[in-house]
């Protein structure tokens, strides 16, 4: 498992964090930015204060020299100007405007020329001083500045970490119906009686409540019908229907469409992680019955079914029959980007690197097999499955 999968689910779950620290940065960066400009600003008018002082002191000395076009002493002051900090060129010009000595940098952006004039005022020459632009200061400070971000990033990261390791969530608790005692379990005393047909109409649904679906196909149903009469295919039928409807109601769900007429149960719990994780249940406890009845049909001479079961908070019923008929027999499938998003991937095992690749209409849907969920969910779970498969020891259905 690649270190990108490793952390992905945490990612996913801390998007409040990840626009927190987002925001962070994008405050910091603002302000950041103001004051390096103020800063830049501020440096540059101190700079030329500097240089102007310098350069009406240095045109003082320079005045006899420059006047006698001493050449010497006007090199030697011009070196000893040069030397200090504010400045990288010096240039001296006589009253014919005719350069006379130049020592450090001939260009610079920023410039100070000053008249050099004698005791007595009159004018020896000018006096040009190049100021030192370089943005090496700047350059320190947006090196610190950027080390200081990431350091407050950084720390708001290691609290977060911190907190979740020290301070241990309260285990989120599993939807009512699974709260029962280990034995009996009387949330499995369901109404029982009649066998439920696949002809009967759903209840009515409001479709605005709806929070997550379960979808169950028969896999190769189509062989199974040309092989048995429809009579016997509806018994058989009739047997998982009524484990469906015993599976959805201990979660608090509905039956949607009947088993045999692409099957699905709808759940209307909120918040929409709620009804996930009951349709999730649901989905696992038929598969487990449907898995522990198999041997069981078989030695009674009854046809079993194997059930492929896709589990999604999407409302739109075709494109989840499509990705259910697309899923692996036996398997529970979940789209892979709903497992962060409905708080299914603390809850449920599962292998990322196991997941599949399915159509639904123009786009592509990556899904995610659930293996079984956490410990103390999985435990509840198979307790529920036990209670139903002996409930339905009697159950009726068609010889081979």
């Amino acid at each position: 498992m690649s270190l990108w999968e490793q952390w992905r689910p945490w990612i996913g779950r801390q998007q409040t964090l990840l626009r927190e620290l987002i925001l962070m940065l994008l405050a910091m960066l603002v302000v950041g930015i103001y004051f390096l400009e103020h800063y830049s600003s501020s440096l540059e008018q101190e700079r030329e204060v500097q240089l102007k002082a310098l350069a009406e002191q240095t045109a003082r000395r320079a005045a006899e020299a420059l006047a006698s076009e001493d050449s010497i002493s006007i090199n030697l002051i011009g070196r000893e100007t040069v030397a200090l900090a504010p400045v990288a060129g010096v240039r001296f010009l006589n009253p014919a405007q005719v350069q006379v000595g130049i020592t450090g940098v001939n260009e610079s952006d920023l410039l100070v020329t000053v008249p050099v004039a004698l005791p007595d005022g009159e004018l020896a020459g000018t006096l040009t001083l190049l100021g030192d632009n370089s943005e090496a200061p700047r350059q320190n400070i947006e090196a610190g500045f950027v080390l200081a971000v990431l350091c407050v990033l950084l720390l708001r990261l290691a609290v977060t970490l911190v907190r979740e390791r020290l301070v241990s969530p309260a285990p989120e608790p599993a939807p009512a119906p699974m709260e029962v005692p280990s034995a009996p379990v009387p949330e499995l005393v369901v109404a029982p009686a009649t066998a439920v047909s696949p002809e009967r109409p759903a209840p009515p649904i409001d479709p605005e409540r709806v929070q997550a679906q379960l979808r169950l196909s028969i896999v190769n149903f189509e062989a199974i019908r040309q092989r048995y009469t429809e009579q016997a295919v509806d018994e058989v039928l009739a047997d998982y229907q009524r484990l469906l409807d015993k599976a959805v109601a201990i979660y608090g769900g509905q039956v949607s469409q009947p088993i045999g007429r692409q099957a699905g149960a709808v759940f209307c719990q909120l918040p929409v992680s709620q009804a996930a994780f009951a349709a999730l249940c649901s989905g696992l406890l038929f598969l487990r019955v449907v898995r522990l009845q198999a041997p069981l049909r078989k030695q009674q001479g009854k046809v079993p079914l194997e059930f492929k079961a896709l589990m999604t908070t999407d409302k739109d019923e075709e494109e989840a029959w499509s990705l259910c008929l697309a899923g692996v027999p036996g398997r529970l499938q979940v789209p892979e980007s709903q497992l962060a998003s409905t708080e299914l991937d603390v809850k449920a095992l599962y292998q990322p690197d196991r997941a599949q690749v399915a159509v639904a209409g123009d786009h592509k849907v990556r899904l995610q097999p659930v293996e079984q969920l956490a410990h103390r969910y999985q435990t509840l779970l198979r307790t529920q499955a036990e209670t139903l498969v002996s409930e339905e020891e009697g159950g009726s259905g068609p010889n081979r």
